[in-house]
């Protein structure tokens, strides 16, 4: 698989959120990582979320 990169614009603040998380994990990681790290987090919790909740009209849903 070939790796893309895309340039995204964040707000500050949730920049700055994104270097807490990045200084709290145990391991060095740099900020594509970290962010690849929180996107598998949130799919796994989503799936997971979803095999509870069969009701899926129910689950909250991320607003765009």
């Amino acid at each position: 698989m070939q790796s893309k990169w895309h340039n995204i614009a964040i707000k500050t603040e949730s920049f700055n959120d994104l270097k807490e998380i990045q200084k709290a994990l145990p391991i060095r990681a740099s900020v594509p990582q970290t962010i690849e790290w929180l996107i598998q987090v949130g799919v796994n919790k989503i799936n997971s979320t979803n095999k509870e909740d069969t009701n899926y009209e129910n689950t909250s849903r991320i607003p765009k």
